[in-house]
């Protein structure tokens, strides 16, 4: 790439709508946008971002303004023997079980003719590189702010995890298929125990939650029992597909009192093939997919509210040691025939007075 680029001739080339107006300069882009939403909605400006960067405020006319820098914001710049292009997408969340709205957006410009000849074709490889997609993946901590700080979770616990797409154009993305095992390679013989199956139907009684940007589904998978103990490694197929198409095989289903498509809640019917088998459609296209492996992490049972006497009556008396009970029982008895004996010394013998003395004594005084 060349620094310090005179861009000139900026279009704006969106997808039809008449509520979008676009002003790029050289290294800034104004936007103005009012999502197209139901009577019934309200416009929110913490749902809307343009790439990953939230709106500037928003104007008395309802609408959402952004005012970014060109090199900020996750914009992908693409540049041509004769041209510069950068581009972005808006996303509006409207909220649980409503689509997002997308709208993408593109500040072309025409390179001047003393630049063009400064390209090279290992320029344009860079180029092609960024163009790539690629996956992440990894576990996190409770609210998602971070990674997780520790690799061992309580059986029963939630594990967090998020997987991410990264590309310059809008993108959704889905987990297809996960399981555990004790090995990183999967291919090799190891016990194995499924927690999505059927295209993106989640089980372990775990749940996806909200999402807040399409690339990125986040998890709470319940710590279950396998493995206790031992190392174990999560493998996920992570499929992502282009935000406007609508794919048969893409979907993220998780029960929620009954099954529930996380995108649309409205559709839940595709998940009604959850706890048999889901049809795949070998005649659409399924989108870009990649397996990531997580891992090891360690699921430990969780002994916090045992104790000694609890672990005696499940395991039994007969597996506490014969002498310490023999003893026990010994010098339970010997006390009570110390406190017996003393007690009848000095309650019945001496007349339960202290500072007895005998007649006798009293009689040779007088």
């Amino acid at each position: 790439m060349i620094s310090g680029c005179l861009l000139v001739m900026f279009v704006a080339t969106v997808m039809a709508q008449s509520d979008l107006s676009v002003d790029c300069s050289s290294d800034a882009v104004a936007v103005s946008w009012r999502p197209r939403l139901d009577l019934s909605e309200k416009l929110d400006l913490s749902r809307a971002l343009l790439g990953n960067c939230p709106p500037s405020f928003l104007g008395s006319d309802e609408t959402l303004r952004f005012y970014v820098s060109l090199r900020d914001c996750g914009f992908h710049k693409r540049v041509s023997v004769n041209r510069v292009m950068y581009s972005s997408v808006l996303i509006y969340d409207r909220g649980p079980g409503l689509s997002f709205i997308s709208q993408s957006l593109r500040c072309v410009s025409d390179l001047p003719p003393d630049m063009m000849t400064a390209f090279s074709p290992k320029n344009e490889a860079l180029d092609e590189a960024e163009e790539e997609i690629t996956f992440s993946m990894e576990l996190m901590n409770s609210d998602f702010s971070g990674p997780a700080p520790s690799l061992t979770f309580k059986l029963g616990s939630s594990i967090p995890i998020r997987a991410e797409v990264h590309s310059h154009g809008p993108l959704l993305v889905f987990l297809e298929k996960c399981v555990a095992s004790t090995d990183s390679d999967i291919s090799r013989v190891s016990p194995v125990h499924p927690f999505i199956s059927n295209s993106g139907c989640l089980m372990e009684n775990s749940t996806f939650l909200p999402r807040r940007v399409p690339a990125e589904i986040r998890l709470y998978l319940e710590a279950f029992k396998f493995a206790l103990g031992e190392k174990i490694f999560l493998h996920c197929d992570v499929m992502a597909r282009d935000i406007h198409s609508m794919m048969v095989n893409g979907k993220a289903c998780h029960f929620v009192k009954e099954w529930e498509l996380l995108d649309d809640h409205s559709r839940r019917s595709v998940c009604s093939c959850c706890e048999s088998t889901c049809p795949w459609r070998t005649d659409t296209p399924t989108g870009v997919s990649e397996r990531k492996i997580l891992g090891p992490l360690i699921i430990v049972e969780d002994q916090s509210d045992g104790s000694l006497d609890t672990r005696v009556s499940e395991e039994g008396l007969s597996e506490f040691p014969v002498w310490l009970l023999v003893t026990l029982v010994t010098s339970l008895l010997v006390t009570v025939m110390v406190v017996l004996a003393v007690s009848y010394y000095l309650c019945v013998w001496r007349g339960g007075r202290m500072g007895y003395r005998p007649r006798r004594d009293l009689l040779t005084k007088h």
